[in-house]
């Protein structure tokens, strides 16, 4: 008696799935590991660039002529990564996940519901009021663009309130229309209301919502990279101590900038101390007196070479003085 059922007469032949399914499922997976991954990698570049940027040009420099790599600028971006910045990305790919997942709450008793699920159907229509109010969200960062003047280091507020107000405008929620108390069931929406297609419905609106997006991150990381610059400037005593040893003398003068002359027997005659280690790139120092200041302030470059010894000696770190403040 055969193992195998025979099928009916007139029944389609068996097929059996194709054993490759597993492997396309697999190399489809790793092909958005590799693409995400990459997007991030770019993402951490940029940030990096713009916080460097600002960073340096505080003190007089451009941070693409010291010779940074992309790896050195990607790393970075972790400056930008602060504890109430990753609570604040957490939620929000939570939110736009659900907003573009979920269906809108129906309007279905709370009767027979426990305290977690009564709470999350509230969070649901909160975020559907606040999805069908996104026009609201746009007027606002219209017109802080209008205060842009006057915004000082929170101009980013006013690209990324325009940037997730047009996100939101692309959620479903945004179009469910509002019965018995704010919000609807899926199946009464009509068939206007389901989410728009096409290029210019779609994707332009998703296409300057990340713009904007990333318009408001660069403000952002910009000012924390000049704020971070302004508090290096303040605690400059804490960086390494320089001292510079040549044959002949140099032309440095500025304030703490001290020079001793160690007699015509020194090979290195010259010895000037005050200064502080900013960067080194590829034996080339770029310091600070210890009088720097952002108005008046010199950045001397020096290239070390045979005339010249560069010495680092740890910086101040405790009792500092009129020099050192807490940033």
């Amino acid at each position: 008696m055969s193992a195998h059922p025979v099928p009916p007469p007139g029944a389609p032949p068996a097929t059996s799935s194709p054993p490759v399914g597993g492997e396309r499922t697999a190399a489809g997976l790793l092909g958005i590991v590799v693409a995400q991954a990459s997007f991030l990698v770019a993402i951490m570049y940029f940030l990096g660039a713009v916080y460097m940027t600002a960073f340096y040009s505080y003190f007089r420099l451009d941070a693409f002529n010291l010779g940074l790599g992309f790896a050195e600028m990607a790393m970075q971006s972790l400056n930008v990564v602060t504890a109430p910045t990753a609570i604040v990305c957490v939620l929000a790919v939570l939110i736009a996940r659900h907003l573009a997942t979920a269906s809108a709450p129906t309007t279905q008793s709370d009767t027979g519901e426990d305290g977690r699920e009564r709470l999350i159907r509230t969070l649901e229509r909160a975020l559907c009021a606040v999805a069908r109010g996104h026009l609201y969200i746009v007027g606002s960062g219209l017109v802080l663009l209008l205060l842009w003047p006057w915004l000082g280091a929170f101009r980013w507020t006013a690209p990324l309130l325009l940037g997730f107000g047009v996100a939101l405008g692309q959620s479903s929620w945004a179009r469910r229309r509002a019965t018995d108390g704010g919000a609807a069931a899926p199946s009464a929406a009509a068939p206007s209301d389901a989410a728009p297609s096409g290029t210019w419905s779609r994707a332009v609106p998703v296409f300057t919502a990340g713009l904007l997006v990333m318009w408001g991150l660069s403000l952002a990381t910009g000012a924390l990279g000049e704020r971070e610059a302004r508090r290096a400037a303040v605690n400059l005593v804490r960086h390494p101590a320089v001292v510079l040893l040549s044959t002949d003398r140099l032309s440095l003068a500025g304030p703490g900038l001290e020079v001793k002359d160690l007699g015509a027997k020194a090979h290195y005659r010259y010895r000037y101390t005050g200064l502080r280690r900013l960067i080194e790139r590829n034996g080339r120092y770029y310091l600070l007196p210890l009088g720097w200041t952002y108005r008046t302030g010199p950045t001397y470059v020096i290239q070390d070479g045979g005339d010249l010894r560069v010495e680092l000696l740890p910086g101040t770190q405790q009792e500092c003085g009129a020099w050192c403040m807490e940033g």
